[in-house]
């Protein structure tokens, strides 16, 4: 069953409400993923709004799934999102990241955030999603996601801050 859809306004309009209406900005949201009942859609429409709010380029979405060498494994759900983008990315195959490796599997291990102005001269930051990506991470923001039992459940991970000075501790809220 779907719901009827009430489109949102254009990302540019949410732009602007968040720089002058953050009532107003937060509404749009909550319109924006109210109706949409299909999970991988609901987290692609969350993900775009995150980079919005951020104002960051681009946003990925990692789930814990499963485990491997008696671990679990983060896996992309929604990578490399950005603000405006009206699809679904394409599936064409997830990316693994292990548990405690680079900084999405530190902080899925740690519960930590991590907000890096230069990312690439941290010591966690994996070269591996660059090869695979193409995309060179500047400033990053990259936080737990936590169910109600406050266990880890996923990775949220915003880059290339659009501000000079990358993302802000409000950010981090």
């Amino acid at each position: 069953i779907r719901l009827p859809r009430y489109p949102s306004k254009d990302i540019d309009h949410k732009r602007e409400l968040k720089d002058t209406n953050e009532r107003e900005f937060f509404l749009e949201i909550v319109k924006d993923i109210s109706n949409e009942l299909d999970l991988k859609s609901l987290s692609s429409k969350i993900v775009s709004n995150v980079s919005c709010m951020l104002d960051a380029d681009k946003v990925s979405l990692f789930l814990v799934e499963g485990k491997h060498s008696g671990k679990p494994v983060l896996v992309s759900k929604i990578f490399d999102l950005h603000a405006g983008t009206s699809i679904l990315p394409s599936c064409s195959g997830d990316i693994r990241v292990p548990w405690g490796h680079g900084i999405i599997g530190h902080v899925a291990e740690t519960g930590e955030i991590v907000n890096l102005l230069e990312a690439m001269k941290d010591h966690r930051y994996n070269d591996e999603l660059v090869k695979i990506t193409g995309y060179k991470a500047e400033s990053l923001l990259c936080m737990p996601i936590r169910n109600g039992d406050n266990e880890i459940v996923g990775v949220a991970q915003a880059l290339n801050s659009n501000r000079e000075e990358g993302f802000s501790k409000d950010d981090e809220k």
